[in-house]
């Protein structure tokens, strides 16, 4: 994925049977314009949803001012734009300005992600990159063309695309409603519960930590085995490092460690018949 970020559903694959949660269903149009497709081996492609956002970092140099252009098929909810998609077409390119490849800094693509159909079995990343042309570059915008000038070909497929756009900046990694206090409150205590109840392998408690539906994962004969891999793919030691809440949701910020690297997650929490329940999870 072109983000490097992996997405994990209360860190649960397919094995446990838990669909990867979503906002894109009831996601807020943002006012952008774009014109163009995607063609994959002569076959039209509309991904008429245009976004763009600032990364938090640069991809050469920190400090380089680097954006992501997100063209696909389905609307997404501004959270989750940064996040894999799983359920649609779609091209996502990064561009940044810097000085790597010469004495004054330019813009450059550096990574090409596209998923050629919503069943898609996989995607193709990096490959030859696109043409850029930016007539209007930040800070509330991004606009201009990205386009291949003929198709190109990627083992078996064949693909070309060029989109105009018009789109506002979003921002994906800022906070929602008011700051939650130091410690995350009760969404922070909530996802530290869950993390707890993991470890310590108390399938009675995890199944009151969780949405009804995926408790219903953790009461069947392969119950145990799916608390194993939840261990195995859970870090340790989290903590949580910041977070904002509107009330309804709760995103939190934490940390832990996994392989003996040190990990930085993004949590979403939401508010189910009065208690704080994890619906989802972002891992660097």
């Amino acid at each position: 994925m072109s983000n490097n970020r992996l997405i994990i559903l209360f860190t649960v694959t397919a094995c446990l049977g838990l669909a990867v949660w979503t906002a894109a269903a009831g996601a807020e149009e943002t006012a952008a314009s774009v014109k163009g497709a995607l063609v994959v081996n002569g076959t039209t492609v509309e991904l008429p949803y245009a976004y763009a956002y600032a990364q938090k970092t640069g991809f050469y140099d920190e400090t380089d001012p680097t954006w992501t252009l997100l063209f696909v098929g389905h609307p997404i909810d501004e959270r989750s734009l940064d996040d894999h998609i799983w359920d649609a077409a779609y091209v996502r390119i990064g561009i940044t300005r810097t000085a790597e490849f010469g004495d004054q800094p330019e813009l450059q693509v550096f990574s090409q992600d596209i998923r050629f159909s919503a069943d898609a079995a996989g995607n193709v990343s990096g490959g030859t990159y696109p043409q850029l042309e930016l007539a209007v570059v930040g800070p509330e915008s991004l606009k201009g063309r990205v386009y291949h000038t003929e198709p190109v070909e990627f083992f078996d497929d064949t693909f070309q695309y060029d989109f105009s756009f018009s789109v506002p900046i979003s921002d994906p990694f800022g906070p929602i409603g008011e700051l939650l206090p130091e410690n995350g409150g009760e969404p922070g205590a909530a996802y530290l519960a869950l993390v707890d109840a993991i470890h310590a392998g108390d399938l009675e408690r995890l199944r009151t930590l969780m949405p009804p539906e995926r408790a219903e994962m953790l009461a069947g004969d392969d119950a145990r085995e799916n608390v194993e891999f939840l261990q195995m793919m859970t870090p340790t030691g989290v903590e949580v490092v910041g977070g904002s809440s509107d009330g309804e949701t709760a995103i939190v910020q934490v940390k832990g460690e996994m392989d003996g690297e040190t990990v930085t997650g993004e949590i979403t929490l939401v508010q189910l018949d009065g208690r704080w329940v994890a619906t989802g999870a972002a891992w660097n």
